[in-house]
C-alpha cells in the first residue's frame, strides 16, 4: 500500500525512487493468474526491510514533488463520501482525502503491511481523525464493507498487486453501485525521473491500456483518463 504485498502498496512516491533496484518481475500463471509483482515488491520481503521502507516513505517533499494536493482535488471527491485509500503506506494521501470529503466522510486506509500500517495509525492518532479506520488486507482481499465506498485510490499501487484479479474483485464488491475506482500509476513506456526506462520497464508489470482491459475485466467501465505528470496517469473507473 504506501504500498502496498498490496502486493498492492501505495501510492509511494519514494517507492518510484527505488526503481532504482532494477529486478526483473517474474510472471507466475496459476488457476488464479497470480501476476507475482517480484520486482515491484523486492524491497518489502522481510520486516527489517519493511521498516526502513516505512521510514523513507513519506519524506517532507513527497506532497510537493508528487502534486498529491492537486491529485486529489483532480478526484472530485464529496463531503461525506465513504473513500478508501488502498496500499496507503504510512498514509501519506489520508490528509489530503480528509480535506475533501470533511468530517463527515469516511476513509478506509488500507495496507498488507503491518508495518506500514502502523506508522498509518500513528499519523491518524496524531491527528485526532476519528473517521479514518486502518485496515490490514491481504494480498487477495482489502477486507473492506460490501456496498459501502464512494470511491477507492490506488496511487502507485496497481503495479504492486500479486493478485490483482481478486484484488479488484474485491474492490468492486466493496463499492456502492457507480462507485469510482481511481487507479493511477506510471507508465511503463515513459522514463520516471527516477528512472531509466529500462528500469522503469523491468519494474512496471503492465502499461497504462493493458491495465485499463485487466480493470474492466472485473465488472469496471472506464469513464475518464488523463495523466496527472508526463509519467503517470489516472484512469477513472465506475462500478458496472
Amino acid at each position: 500500500m504506501d504500498h502496498q504485498p498490496v502486493s498492492w502498496v501505495d501510492g509511494r512516491y519514494a517507492r518510484s525512487r527505488k526503481f532504482l533496484l532494477g529486478m526483473c518481475v517474474s510472471l507466475t500463471v496459476t488457476p488464479v493468474v497470480a501476476q507475482v509483482a517480484t520486482t515491484a515488491n523486492a524491497e518489502y520481503r522481510t520486516p527489517a526491510q519493511r521498516e526502513r521502507a516505512a521510514a523513507q516513505m513519506d519524506p517532507w517533499s513527497r506532497g510537493s514533488l508528487q502534486r498529491s494536493g492537486p491529485l486529489v482535488e483532480s478526484l472530485s471527491l464529496h463531503p461525506g463520501d465513504s473513500v478508501a485509500d488502498i496500499g496507503t503506506g504510512v498514509g501519506h494521501l489520508l490528509p489530503y482525502i480528509a480535506r475533501q470529503i470533511g468530517a463527515s466522510g469516511t476513509i478506509f486506509a488500507v495496507d498488507v503491511y503491518p508495518e506500514f500500517l502502523n506508522k498509518a495509525r500513528e499519523r491518524i492518532a496524531a491527528e485526532g481523525w476519528k473517521n479514518v479506520h486502518a485496515v490490514l488486507g491481504t494480498e487477495r482481499d482489502p477486507k473492506l464493507p460490501v456496498n459501502r465506498l464512494d470511491g477507492a485510490i490506488l496511487l502507485d499501487t496497481y503495479h504492486h498487486l500479486n493478485y490483482p484479479e481478486e484484488t479488484m474483485r474485491g474492490v468492486h464488491r466493496a463499492l456502492r453501485s457507480g462507485g469510482r475506482l481511481f487507479v493511477i500509476d506510471y507508465y511503463r513506456s515513459r522514463e520516471n525521473p527516477a528512472a531509466s526506462i529500462e528500469v522503469v520497464r523491468r519494474h512496471i508489470r503492465l502499461d497504462r491500456d493493458d491495465v485499463v482491459k485487466e480493470v474492466k475485466a472485473q465488472g469496471f467501465r472506464l469513464t475518464k483518463q488523463f495523466d496527472h505528470m508526463p509519467f503517470l496517469y489516472v484512469l477513472v473507473f465506475e462500478k458496472r
